[in-house]
């Protein structure tokens, strides 16, 4: 069963004119399942569980808002794929108070050591956002992905272990925390955070982390990674296990 929106229910997504937020439920479930590839309208209404009339009205409003297009498939012009144009930005959430406290204690350590600052207003940018009510998971995914190409230049074999002390010591070099390859075959990465996160913070570096992994293995290994496992556990939320297999 769709769940429909609620009051206070959004999502934010970079369309080429700008921000735009959706509230809509229906509308939502059609561009998280064009995050995943093109669909057709009729494909999209089984996936969303809609009949392609009732469809249709939220499709063209998408394309109107500029997040999707409905581009022909073929020669036939009558024929339509739906295509996603933006990209996801933040998930609302319920606020969390003890987010906003341990990014106040972030805070305070900056202002007694200021030297800190280059490594520590990230994750106190991130609890901030926990604590007003925004999962900025999507956005950092996308900062994930967009470091890694910068580095793709730098690693120069295929060889997995080259491959892996490259990644890793780039990583490093954020001076975000410790960062680890466990495991090779499944590939598994082991991070510490150096601070104390929320659950939801720390799924929220998970994204950066992750989206920093599948760009890299993508771009060297020529295969598409997801994550099949995942772990945030420690009593401070600050070590995170993710396992990346080809799909």
């Amino acid at each position: 069963m769709l769940r429909e929106s609620k009051p206070g229910d959004y999502e934010l997504y970079a369309a080429a004119d700008g921000v735009v937020k959706v509230t809509s439920g229906v509308e939502r479930r059609i561009l998280h399942a064009l995050q995943d590839g093109d669909f057709t309208p009729t494909e999209l209404s089984y996936v969303i569980g809609r009949s392609r009339s009732t469809l249709s009205e939220y499709l063209n409003k998408l394309e109107r808002d500029g997040l999707i297009a409905m581009v022909s498939k073929g020669d036939d012009a009558r024929s339509k794929v739906c295509t996603l144009l933006s990209d996801p930005l933040v998930n609302s959430k319920r606020p969390d108070g003890n987010a906003l406290e341990l990014s106040s204690d972030i805070l305070g350590g900056i202002l007694d050591n200021p030297g800190s600052a280059s490594n520590l207003i990230l994750r106190s940018l991130i609890l901030t956002f926990d604590g007003v009510g925004m999962d900025i998971s999507p956005l950092m995914f996308t900062i994930g992905c967009d470091v890694a190409k910068h580095i793709l230049p730098e690693i120069k074999s295929r060889n997995v272990n080259f491959m892996f002390d490259i990644a890793r010591e780039r990583f490093m070099e954020f001076n975000i925390g410790e960062f680890v390859f466990y495991s090779k075959d499944p590939i598994t990465v082991l991070f510490r955070d150096t601070v104390d996160m929320t659950q939801l913070s720390a799924e929220v570096m998970a994204s950066f982390v992750s989206g920093y992994m599948v760009t890299i293995l993508r771009g060297k290994l020529s295969k598409n990674f997801v994550i099949t496992d995942s772990e945030i556990f420690g009593i401070k939320n600050n070590y995170i296990r993710m396992t990346f297999e080809p799909e």
